[in-house]
Order: C-alpha cells, then structure tokens, then sequence
C-alpha cells in the first residue's frame, strides 16, 4: 500500500500537532482552528497535496497575523496550507466538507 492511502504514513498527526503547536498564534490572529479535511483528512494524499484546515474567526481576525501564521505553519509542513474559515462557507459545501473533518 502506497504512502498516500496509508494513514500510517504520519502526515494527519504531523499536520494535528503542528496546529496544537500553533493555538496560541491562531488565537492572536483572532482564530481558533477547528480542524483538517480534504485529502490529508481522509489518508489520500500525495506528495503534491495540499494541506486543508478549517477555522472559525472572532470579530477580531487579524488578516496580517492569519497570513504570517499560516506562512509559518507551511513552512513546518513543507506543504501549501490553504485555511477556509467554516462561516463563509455556503452551507452545502460545509455539509459535503465536514464528512472528512478531523478534528483538533
């Protein structure tokens, strides 16, 4: 079985503590990050993955802090991190995302 459909391969509990590592960072930047889904989520992913994570926003998101945590969130991973927060979602895409959510 290939890395990418072994969940073994470590990459979903690197990316969970990687994100613990950071909590206090996302709440600076007004966020608390929920969880991950997409591809890393479900075991799936490949080399070129990217990385999926969900958060909710206070009134006080700080965009700046947002784009400086996740510039260093990537380079921990040393993969693209693409953060959605989970209230601008359309509710039929938050439906078919959560099935993959794994939480923090």
């Amino acid at each position: 079985m290939s890395a990418a459909m072994d969940r073994s391969s470590g990459l979903l509990e690197k990316v969970l503590t990687v994100l613990r590592a950071h909590a206090e960072g996302a709440r600076a930047a007004g966020v608390a990050f929920i969880g991950v889904v997409g591809s890393v989520a479900r075991g799936e992913e490949t080399t070129e993955s990217d990385v999926d994570v969900v958060f909710d926003a206070g009134d006080d998101l700080d965009y700046w802090k947002l784009s400086g945590l996740v510039a260093d969130i990537e380079d921990d991973l040393g993969r693209r991190v693409d953060v959605v927060d989970r209230a601008m979602m359309r509710p039929e895409n938050w439906a078919f995302m959560s099935r993959d959510l794994v939480l923090l």
